[in-house]
């Protein structure tokens, strides 16, 4: 039966279904529109459609390490309840994504969306609320570079952090007390949401606007314009140590900072240890949203 375009789309405004799926379901139903509405009803897909404009904020934070601790993944993937992000056709559903993600490394979340859409949907028709894949990361280590990806979840998983944490030999890498420093700066991130690894990785527009800040409250508190520079470079290095990773203090030693931790262990160990990339996903936030893959 041949099929007009003016069917289509009468099935779409009714059911908010997809074109190609609307033209399928009336090829199947021979041109019948409610037998076709049957159709994508049975198929999933129709209910699916209706719930995609419903909020999902709830949902969970999940990694995955690949390759011999050399590839890492954080995905976001977002439902409407907790009740929902806590049952196992939405656990078995993000670890379907992740899989996808490692084997087929996407260009963005976008991608993933489509490729997986019709997945997807069965789950959302199954439990009954809008599922939607938020982000992800991805951190690669090169052949030439020696260390590790360190992946940490936070009890609940609604908070996860990625970081490379690299070294000069294979040996070092099994090395209990390395991957205990990697586990803890993982923890580290977790719990102060570092902005950067080192104060040279700050933006500069940041900085400068960080500069003005300080200096206009120097200025409204009665300051001494000779002493405003003194100032604001005083309050700049309270800041560096608040979102440089290594100027922090440590959280679980106060008395010293993560560079002093790192140096501690490579005189325990012999050898450089260096931070890499980092990623930080806490479910809902709108920041850190693009997709890195570190080469």
């Amino acid at each position: 039966m041949n099929i007009t375009a003016e069917q289509v789309k009468q099935l779409r405004e009714q059911t908010g279904v997809g074109m190609m799926d609307c033209k399928k379901a009336l090829e199947k139903s021979d041109g019948d529109m409610q037998k076709a509405t049957d159709y994508l009803r049975e198929q999933g897909i129709a209910r699916a459609t209706q719930k995609a404009s419903r909020v999902a904020k709830d949902g969970l934070i999940y990694s995955d390490i690949q390759s011999q601790d050399r590839l890492g993944l954080l995905l976001e993937l977002n439902c409407e309840t907790d009740f929902v992000a806590r049952t196992e056709d939405f656990k078995q559903l993000t670890r379907e994504i992740a899989g996808w993600i490692i084997q087929n490394r996407p260009k963005d979340i976008n991608q993933v969306i489509d490729s997986l859409k019709e997945r997807m949907d069965q789950v959302i028709a199954k439990l009954g609320e809008n599922i939607t894949a938020k982000r992800f990361a991805l951190l690669e280590l090169n052949n030439q570079t020696r260390g590790l990806i360190q992946s940490y979840i936070h009890p609940g998983d609604k908070l996860g952090v990625l970081v490379e944490l690299k070294c000069q030999t294979d040996t070092v890498i099994q090395n209990p007390e390395f991957r205990t420093l990697a586990k803890n700066i993982s923890m580290q991130i977790a719990a102060t949401n570092p902005l950067v690894v080192t104060r040279d990785k700050l933006d500069q527009e940041i900085l400068e606007k960080e500069k003005d800040i300080y200096r206009t409250q120097a200025k409204n508190e009665g300051k001494p314009e000779k002493i405003l520079d003194k100032i604001v470079q005083g309050k700049l290095e309270k800041y560096f140590q608040e979102v440089c990773l290594l100027e922090q203090p440590f959280v679980k030693d106060q008395d010293r900072s993560v560079k002093d931790r790192i140096i501690e262990t490579q005189k325990s160990l012999g050898e450089e240890i260096t931070v890499g990339e980092f990623v930080r996903f806490r479910l809902g936030d709108e920041t850190g949203c693009t997709e890195i893959v570190s080469h």
